[in-house]
């Protein structure tokens, strides 16, 4: 197993691992759209998104795959009926005619205490060949 870090996403405070490699497959720990730079939220649905989706890019490009290579996203949303349309409109934009498995649930318990995050994903990947 190869553990995968990059500056580019943000880092979790515990001992958990931005993503992980095994067999060309990868596991995408719980990522958020948190802004790497100053590890904020962003205000709006569609902001959050946006830099949730960089994150997961950053990611990906650090253990050798792309968006391309995702096959499945699990997406946790804090209001999903609210926020949903704004997620899927982005998902499009970014993913394009690519359509991994994915599902999508609402909690409201996720994240760092007092951050506010409306989206958490895990994702996995898989490295052709």
């Amino acid at each position: 197993m190869r553990v995968i870090e990059t500056k580019n996403a943000p880092t979790h405070t515990g001992p958990v691992p931005q993503a992980v490699e095994s067999g060309g497959w990868i596991f995408v720990s719980a990522l958020f759209g948190t802004t790497v730079d100053e590890g904020k939220i962003p205000d709006t649905a569609r902001g959050e998104a946006e830099q949730l989706f960089a994150n997961l890019k950053a990611v990906l490009e650090a253990a050798g795959a792309t968006l391309e290579n995702v096959v499945q996203v699990r997406i946790m949303m804090r209001a999903l009926q609210q926020d949903r349309p704004t997620f899927n409109e982005v998902w499009r934009k970014q993913f394009g005619d690519h359509r991994p498995a994915r599902s999508a649930i609402e909690s409201s318990d996720f994240g760092r205490p007092g951050e506010g995050a409306r989206f958490m994903i895990e994702a996995v990947a898989h490295l052709a060949g």
